[in-house]
C-alpha cells in the first residue's frame, strides 16, 4: 500500500501495524485509514477514495 500511494505522488507514507492485525495508514502526517475503525482491509477502489 505504501508503494501504491507513493506512485501517485502522495507521501511520505507510513503504515503502522498493531498487535492484532489492525493497521493505520498515514499520508503526510494525516491518518487516512484505520483498519481498527473499519475492520476491513482496503481494496484499490477504497484507496482511490482516500486520495480525494
Amino acid at each position: 500500500m505504501k508503494a501504491w500511494f507513493e506512485a501517485r505522488g502522495r507521501g511520505p507514507v507510513e503504515i503502522q501495524a498493531g498487535k492484532t492485525g489492525q493497521f493505520d495508514i498515514t499520508v503526510a502526517g494525516k491518518l487516512v485509514y484505520s483498519r481498527f475503525e473499519t475492520g476491513l482491509i482496503p481494496g484499490e477502489a477504497d484507496l482511490e477514495k482516500l486520495l480525494k
